[in-house]
């Protein structure tokens, strides 16, 4: 008697001929041994039916279901789910493989857990053999466990996720398999996307899900219909059809709802996925169509998906795509139309910073006469930070599509003819941004607050965005020259570099008169900014400090500044204390006014540990109270260019910077050399003319100087930074995100919300406690 299989492996097939017989051989290779094989044979031309014939004659376990004619791979999967005869189905694609244990070990979790499905790992194999790589960690389970209906929904289809609905990466029970196809037409094809409809209904229908980590599958890429360029209209139409996938389940789900825990969790979870699939197709015609044939399958994108579908879809899962799709014009640059009226954008208005330059361009765009408006793209805003006879608007929309809808609004509103935007070089969405605002008329100037290599040094793909979308903006302005032959070098011509502003401090410095008396022994250092660690390194100034120590010099190194992040005063002072030089290297906090300058008064000299820095006004900021200046090299910064108050040693060189310190400060006459170097050096700070520069921007009228033509020494210098900072990015590597990190984001996400309108009025009041608030906020993982 032929024993009673406990899972049925479904394969649907078409035209597998020449990976098809591993496939089989894999699924009869089970360590269980009670499995059957169901190969449904979808019309197939070649001699796929042939290979499992041969199959079906060796082993009683392997079954053959034909088709007469080919209706896709939903119909295969329904005939195979039908004909089963085990408690448990498997999914088995014709170019695929299963590993010896997968059903066996699939199985016996199902049992252990009563499970109605079971997640397991995915090995993804390239064309070329190779495995791992993006997609594949995309593919792993990132729930151990999820009891309830409404619990399976939200865990395998979370909103505002891309939605993923691969069968082959689980073990479903039959019964939810049938159930779930009970709710859709017995005729119904799906050419395109034909698993995904199928697995929304089943983790509708299922109350329990559980996964292991091991990789139970072997998925080809690249062998089937996946990576396929869209070079012809009818392979368009092939991946639009996806569109009509997701769609025909609506009725089912509209059916389901009533029944379901959630009725509107599983609308909005359906929603969610739709827009998804949306987004994924445009990106996919997008990403992989030939450019003869692009308009065409964007054309007919749009007979089958709605215009606001498509954008909405694109701006929530594939934003990237937003400009091809409305940006079909060349770059145009400012000066196109009268300039009247200047939109200042930014995250949130604070003081320092971002900000401080932002506030000094509104005061100096505001003397020549514009009409100036600063947004907050994100809540949190102080007051206090806005410049007098400036307007000042918060966007209130959350969604994406919806604050692209509200900046036009204020463009057309405020009349806007020009757009700084403050925020290019850390947001994704600034295109979008120039996207809609040019669709007001009005043209974008991305502003660069960091040298080039910082989303190197972030690990990021800041800088593809730039370059890939610089169209969308009228003038990229950068920092240094050494940042416009970069962009220049790689195909942006319209870059140029502008200085930052002086501080009031600067200022005010310079129109005093500043001689400093060489120390006499002991040595006052001093650094001051905000303990941000990855990119100013400040325990580096432990390291400093336990260097000087080694050689003997007396001195005291006082660090200035707000806690910020994950580096506090205490922390640090903890540190200096075990390093035993806790009595020579002291945080104090932040000082301000009066006090910052009595300290930086106090001291013989600046140090600084910085590793990436756009503009370090600090620099400037010690060298107009005449402070000598010892630091990393950092030698794209203009202000360190031809400035002979600057030691500057390689970076991480402690021992290096120390010995410099040290013989330095104990030459009286080179420390006046360097002393009035640096009150010169701080005097050509502030030789420009910020309001004709200003204008300058804005006009389209930048003198040719402030656009230099890269030259091949400045290619050589580029490289030789950005292999420096791609090998010190303190984040390589870190590219997937944790479930449990997810779910602590989004808590701490609504705890955020929760208290900030108490916390804003709070800061309204005692400003002093923002530092803590911005470390609160990345505790929390709200930014």
């Amino acid at each position: 008697m032929k024993p009673v299989p406990v899972v049925s492996i479904v394969m649907p097939v078409f035209n597998d001929e020449a990976t098809l017989a591993a496939s089989i051989e894999s699924a009869l290779a089970q360590t269980l041994p009670d499995v059957e094989i169901i190969c449904v044979d979808d019309a197939s031309t070649d001699g796929t039916a042939a290979v499992i014939a041969d199959f079906v004659a060796r082993d009683p376990r392997v079954r053959l279901v034909q088709q007469e004619r080919n209706l896709s791979a939903f119909q295969a999967r329904r005939a195979g789910i039908l004909a089963a005869e085990a408690d448990y189905v498997l999914f088995l694609d014709g170019d695929d493989e299963l590993v010896p244990h997968a059903a066996e070990r699939a199985l016996a979790v199902a049992r252990e857990s009563d499970a109605d499905l079971v997640g397991f790992g995915v090995t993804v194999i390239d064309k070329n053999g190779h495995t791992g790589g993006s997609y594949e960690r995309r593919l792993q389970p990132r729930h151990e466990r999820l009891d309830g209906a409404l619990a399976v929904l939200e865990g395998l289809f979370p909103l505002g996720t891309p939605a993923q609905g691969q069968l082959w990466r689980f073990l479903f029970r039959t019964s939810v398999l049938r159930d779930a196809y009970a709710e859709l037409p017995d005729d119904l094809v799906l050419p395109r996307v034909n698993d995904l409809p199928l697995m929304f209904l089943v983790a509708a229908l299922a109350t329990r899900y559980v996964s292991i980590e091991e990789k139970l599958y072997r998925y080809h890429f690249g062998r089937g219909g996946s990576g396929q360029v869209v070079d012809s209209i009818e392979r368009a139409e092939f991946y639009v059809s996806a569109i009509r996938s997701i769609d025909s389940i609506r009725a089912a789900v509209d059916a389901l709802a009533p029944r379901h825990a959630d009725p509107q969790a599983l609308r909005d979870a359906y929603e969610s996925a739709r827009l998804s699939i949306v987004g994924y197709v445009t990106s996919q015609l997008i990403d992989r169509s030939d450019s003869t044939v692009l308009d065409a399958a964007l054309a007919h994108l749009h007979e089958v998906a709605s215009a606001h579908d498509i954008i909405q879809g694109a701006a929530r899962f594939y934003p990237r795509v937003l400009t091809v799709l409305k940006f079909h014009t060349p770059w145009q640059p400012v000066g196109h139309r009268p300039v009247r009226s200047v939109l200042l954008a930014t995250s949130t208005l604070r003081t320092g910073g971002v900000s401080a330059v932002l506030a000094s361009q509104a005061h100096y765009l505001r003397e020549a006469g514009y009409r100036v408006t600063v947004v907050a793209r994100s809540k949190g805003s102080d007051p206090k930070a806005v410049p007098p006879g400036v307007e000042f608007v918060e966007l209130e929309a959350r969604e994406l599509v919806d604050r692209m809808q509200e900046w036009a609004d204020i463009c057309r509103e405020h009349e806007i003819d020009v757009v700084i935007d403050h925020q290019v070089l850390y947001t994704r969405y600034w295109p979008e941004f120039a996207l809609m605002a040019r669709s007001e008329g009005a043209a974008t100037v991305g502003w660069l607050h960091n040298f080039v290599g910082r989303p190197i040094y972030d690990g990021n793909d800041r800088l593809s965005l730039i370059e890939q979308c610089s169209n969308t903006l009228a003038q990229l302005i950068t920092l240094s020259p050494l940042d416009v032959a970069y962009f220049k070098l790689r195909g942006v011509q319209h870059a140029a570099f502008v200085p930052n502003p002086p501080s009031p401090m600067l200022q005010a410095s310079v129109a005093q008169q500043v001689t400093k008396v060489p120390p006499a022994g002991h040595i006052e250092l001093v650094w001051w900014g905000r303990l941000e660690q990855r990119t100013k390194q400040v325990t580096e100034l432990i390291e400093i400090g336990v260097q000087l120590r080694k050689l003997s010099v007396d001195f005291r190194l006082t660090v200035i500044g707000p806690d910020w992040d994950t580096l506090t005063a205490k922390k640090f002072n903890a540190e200096a204390r075990r390093r035993r030089v806790g009595e020579q290297v002291v945080a104090i906090g932040p000082r301000h006014g009066d006090q910052l300058v009595a300290a930086i008064d106090a001291a013989d000299a600046f140090v600084s540990t910085s590793i990436i820095e756009g503009y370090q006004l600090t620099i400037a900021e010690a060298q107009a109270r005449g402070l000598p200046v010892f630091m990393y090299e950092l030698r794209w910064l203009t202000l360190v260019q031809d400035n002979d108050g600057v030691v500057a040693v390689r970076q991480g060189d402690a021992a290096g910077l120390a010995r410099q310190i040290s013989e330095v400060l104990a030459d009286p006459q080179r420390y006046r050399e360097l002393s009035d170097a640096s009150v010169k050096a701080a005097g050509q700070a502030l030789a420009y003319d910020f309001a004709a520069l200003y204008t300058g921007v804005v006009e389209g009228t930048l003198p040719p100087e402030f656009s230099p033509a890269p030259a091949l020494e400045d290619a050589q210098q580029l490289l030789g930074l950005m292999v420096f900072f791609a090998e010190r990015a303190p984040h390589r590597g870190r590219e997937q995100t944790t479930q449990s990190a997810v779910d602590q984001s989004s808590l701490g996400v609504r705890v955020w919300q929760s208290a900030a309108p108490l916390g804003r009025a709070t800061l309204e009041r005692v400003p002093g406690l923002r530092p803590l608030a911005h470390r609160a906020k990345g505790w929390l993982r709200a930014r």
